[in-house]
């Protein structure tokens, strides 16, 4: 890419101050075209051989200027070749031949190819000198002629180095040049423009908009970049009109202009994540391209190519218009088949969105089904213990019934009971909307998943009912910890054990605690009356039936697998287990 910006520079340079040819030197115009097409190439030996016949040919019709200039192009085209001693060798030859010569043009094609030299080599401070040397030879030599070729990359040294007064006095040096031609001004007007726009100064900007328009509007060389349409409309408060035209910018330029517009828009939200990512990819880049400077300069030779071509294919001009009719035509051909591409595409668009609707929808069905099937099962867990409150308290509390004391005691038990299970439930409920309702658990705790576990099987031991025993088993050692919330890890055991507490009725009950990768993973298993095949895959549904005339006893599974959600886990029924039922779950062992 330097390579190509240096040449292109180079182009530049030779085009812009191209002297006025005779409309008959057809042989030098040819020779001009083919040394401009050949210098961005790599094929060294036909470049060397077109600027060698350039250089005679100029020679016998006493272009001076253009002898030296394709003189001084083989120099800069070793240069951009890393040929670096060739180079200088050539250049100062140039010289030495100048001096013998008498020729003021020749010193100053000298002075100017030793400066580009430099600038391959990445001598900065070198390059600097040599371009200042070059302007103040050319001002001495030449004062009604533009040394805007040798400022315009002084201005991109002092923009490279960023250092920006001496970038605007570059600009301002330019365009107070005489005959300046019309890509120097543009882009010293550019820099200037990037200035007021830092400044905020609009009245000062919309000053050099106007200017630069005028110039791509009579020249047509491009010399508007995209993104000073970008900060006109910027400075007028045009937001929408300035982020559709970001669209055409380099990603690190629509990164910045992106954040300028959110800021004043107040969003600053946006206008932060813009500027992130404008660093993240100016740290990418090693090294940073105006692509549309480029872009500008292609354009210029092109032009000038086909200026002189012209000279000598007047009598083409029939097949150029026809040309020209056709490649219309195929453009038009292009455009329509690219606004019926654009309309399937808008179609393609539509029904995805429609589909997206449809599938939202339907979840809202399903959501509200299931809501209205959780009211259901809630209605009817409650009303189970309810009723028999209702029943047994008017027995209690009417005296047409004579009731001895044992009875009395035995209804205020059932009542008790039931009052227990009601309130059970509403506990599970709030337990589970809580765990739902949750984007996450602090993890913040570093506890021995040994102790845990010991501590739980100790604490609900005593529940088991007769001929049932419970064991802790580990493969871990007690100073094992791992950092998740202890609280959220004691309910979700809590309610496992419970769980295999409540469908053991002999046999034994065991938890056990092993590591798995990078997760903690703890089992508990019984050997109760398990759960059918058909049944398992609900089996973490609130109010499903797992087995004959039963149901899971509120909700405890329910609440296990929104524990094990938030911890980063998951938790799953073991199918290869078949002597009752094995619940086992993974929990990362650290997980901020």
């Amino acid at each position: 890419m330097k390579r190509l910006i240096s040449l292109l520079s180079l182009t530049v340079f030779c085009l812009t101050s191209l002297p006025t040819m005779a409309n008959d030197d057809t042989d030098l115009i040819k020779l001009q075209a083919e040394m401009l097409r050949l210098i961005s190439t790599d094929d060294r030996d036909q470049f060397m051989k077109v600027t060698n016949q350039l250089k005679d040919e100029s020679l016998k019709q006493g272009a001076e200027r253009m002898f030296y200039k394709a003189w001084g192009n083989q120099a800069t085209y070793e240069a951009t070749h890393q040929n670096y001693t060739k180079a200088e060798e050539i250049a100062n030859t140039i010289g030495k031949y100048a001096i013998d010569q008498n020729s003021f043009w020749g010193s100053y094609v000298t002075l100017h190819t030793k400066a580009e030299i430099a600038l391959q080599r990445q001598d900065y401070q070198a390059a600097e000198n040599g371009y200042q040397k070059a302007v103040a030879f050319f001002h001495k030599y030449f004062p009604n002629e533009s040394a805007g070729a040798d400022l315009q990359e002084l201005m991109k040294i002092a923009n490279h180095r960023k250092d920006q007064k001496a970038g605007l006095r570059y600009a301002r040096q330019i365009l107070a040049e005489p005959n300046v031609a019309p890509i120097h001004k543009g882009r010293a007007l550019f820099r200037l423009s990037q200035f007021a726009f830092n400044k905020n100064d609009k009245q000062l900007y919309d000053s050099i908009y106007n200017v630069l328009m005028e110039l791509k509007n009579t020249d047509g060389i491009g010399t508007v970049e995209p993104v000073v349409e970008v900060n006109y409309h910027i400075l007028n408060g045009n937001y929408a009109e300035a982020m559709r035209l970001c669209q055409d910018l380099s990603p690190e330029k629509q990164a910045e202009r992106l954040a300028v517009i959110y800021h004043r828009m107040g969003k600053d939200k946006q206008a932060y994540e813009q500027m992130a990512r404008f660093k993240k990819i100016n740290d990418s880049i090693v090294l940073v391209s105006h692509g549309n400077v480029v872009a500008s300069c292609y354009v210029q030779m092109n032009n000038e190519r086909m200026k002189l071509e012209q000279k000598i294919m007047e009598d083409e001009n029939t097949q150029l218009k026809r040309l020209l009719f056709y490649t219309i035509a195929i453009a038009i051909v292009i455009f329509l088949g690219l606004i019926i591409w654009q309309r399937h595409q808008r179609v393609k668009l539509l029904e995805k969105q429609l589909a997206e609707s449809d599938e939202a929808r339907q979840k809202a069905e399903k959501a509200f089904d299931m809501k209205n099937e959780f009211i259901s099962n809630i209605t009817n867990e409650l009303r189970q213990p309810l009723s028999p409150i209702e029943g047994f308290s008017d027995m209690l509390g009417t005296k047409e019934y004579d009731l001895k004391p044992e009875e009395r005691e035995q209804l205020s038990n059932i009542i008790k009971d039931n009052s227990k299970t009601i309130t059970k439930l509403i506990d599970e409920m709030s337990e589970l909307a809580y765990y739902e309702s949750k984007k996450s658990l602090p993890m913040n705790y570093l506890w021995s998943p040994n102790y845990l576990c010991r501590y739980m099987v100790d604490a609900l031991r005593p529940l088991c009912r007769d001929g049932v025993r419970m064991f802790f088993e580990t493969e871990l050692n007690d100073d094992y910890e791992i950092k998740t919330n202890e609280e959220a890890v004691k309910a979700l055991l809590n309610h496992l054990i419970r769980n295999a507490i409540q469908f053991t009725d002999k046999g034994v009950i065991t938890v056990s605690c092993t590591d798995y990768e990078d997760n903690v993973r703890i089992s508990v298993t019984d050997t109760g009356q398990g759960i059918a095949p058909e049944r398992r895959e609900h089996v973490f549904d609130t109010f499903r039936d797992v087995g004959d005339n039963h149901k899971l006893q509120g909700m405890g599974l329910s609440i296990c697998r929104a524990i094990v959600k938030l911890l980063g886990g998951k938790i799953w029924l073991d199918d290869t287990y078949t002597d009752g039922s094995r619940f086992v779950f993974d929990i990362p062992r650290n997980r901020e």
